[in-house]
């Protein structure tokens, strides 16, 4: 994570209960969440103490949300925990965001993404 932006992806998994046979060609969403926002967030909520990634991804939360209402057809779903990434996604350079909300940037990301590249080891952080 750059001290400007927290980068986060959120994968998309089957709702429970729910019988199908993919998530769709959604896989996930990744998202560029500026540090401004969660800094904005603690002085209006100073009684709250969150580590700066909760706020990120309850903030992100929405988001994600947001910028899959695009996808009528996609099945239910619940979004996983977040994955905190080192740095910017290839993806993100590769072609614009799908969903831009109060500075969050969302990309989202299909099966027929392969101009993805893989992540190497230790870009990954987990919650």
């Amino acid at each position: 994570m750059s001290e400007q932006f927290f980068y986060a992806e959120f994968k998309l998994l089957p709702k429970r209960g729910v019988v199908t046979m993919s998530v769709s060609k959604v896989q996930e969403v990744v998202l560029e969440v500026p540090g401004k926002l969660i800094e904005n967030w603690k002085r209006e909520n100073p009684e709250r103490e969150l580590t700066d990634q909760a706020i990120a991804a309850d903030i992100a939360r929405v988001v994600v949300a947001d910028a899959l209402s695009s996808f009528p057809d996609l099945p239910p779903y619940e979004v996983d925990v977040p994955t905190w990434l080192e740095k910017r996604q290839p993806l993100m350079n590769a072609r614009a965001c799908d969903h831009h909300d109060n500075g969050i940037r969302a990309w989202v990301i299909k099966a027929s993404d392969d101009s993805r590249a893989s992540k190497s080891s230790g870009e990954a952080l987990h919650e």
